[in-house]
């Protein structure tokens, strides 16, 4: 009942983002103009489908292994906690100390549903695009994102630093990273809980798919300009919130900009070779 409460919550708050987003970083005229065009616009969702389908099956390989990589990855994966501890140290519970406590009111719901909005508006804009490259490559590039994932998350067994002192040989000296996001909201827990484990933080997949959408925005930015600064507002913010929250390492962050930088690549890659004509 609870999940289903914050379900509805989340996806109302981003209906109604898109209803600023559209009009804004749209345009009404273009969403008019090409909405009318039904042939098109039908043909446009057919060159996209196949994209989309990928993307589906991916997500549910990743859903259905989440268990299994946990097992997998605690069995045979490297420990790699303290090592990310002994790189940046006590970075995490500075970064924590540096922002004041009413940041938690900005950053909680953007790790939520800012994080949904950014990874979803997307989707809704660039269909509207003048043609399905956007589309074609922001899809792509998060299958790419997921599917490295899968393999990261098995190869690598990590703790957030907000768990860190908690584990069998923690460095007593180590500054304790708080968990502001359970303490204060811990509903929203049971909500991300049904989509990741605490053991899958390398590389942070917050931000290598909000990074994904950042950099798809700078590549359309001559069609969508003001997408682009609320895409990078969004991004940075969900990157800094990964810390904030506790959830993720500076490392994580790193790893997760790289794996955009690379999935982007990849899935260019993947469209320029794919058949079919770009127009639709």
């Amino acid at each position: 009942m609870l999940f289903a409460a914050l379900a509805t919550l989340v996806s109302g708050v981003t209906l109604a983002c898109f209803a600023v987003l559209l009009p804004a970083c749209v345009g009404l005229d273009r969403v008019r103009t090409v909405a009318a065009e039904r042939d098109r616009f039908r043909r446009r969702l057919r060159a996209v489908a196949p994209y989309v389908g990928g993307l589906g099956v991916v997500l549910l390989v990743n859903k259905g292994l989440l268990d299994r990589l946990e097992a997998f990855s605690r069995r045979y994966g490297m420990d790699a906690t303290a090592w990310f501890y002994a790189v940046e140290g006590d970075f995490v519970a500075s970064l924590q100390g540096a922002i004041p406590d009413w940041g938690l009111y900005y950053f909680a719901p953007v790790y939520v549903i800012g994080y949904v909005v950014l990874l979803a508006f997307p989707f809704a804009a660039y269909l509207f695009a003048g043609n399905a490259r956007p589309l074609k490559t922001l899809v792509a590039a998060y299958a790419v994102n997921y599917a490295a994932a899968i393999g990261c998350y098995a190869a690598v067994l990590a703790y957030g630093p907000r768990n860190y002192h908690r584990l069998p040989g923690a460095d007593p000296n180590a500054a304790r990273v708080e968990e502001p996001l359970l303490d204060s909201f811990r509903q929203v827990t049971q909500l991300t809980a049904r989509v990741n484990v605490e053991t899958n933080v390398f590389p942070s997949l917050h931000t290598a798919l909000s990074a994904t959408v950042l950099l798809v925005a700078v590549s359309t930015h001559e069609e969508f300009p003001r997408w682009t600064p609320v895409a990078a507002l969004l991004a940075g913010s969900i990157a800094v919130a990964t810390m904030y929250l506790g959830i993720h390492w500076a490392t994580d962050v790193v790893a997760g900009a790289a794996l955009a930088i690379g999935s982007v690549a990849v899935a260019n890659r993947i469209v320029t070779r794919s058949r079919g004509r770009d127009a639709w």
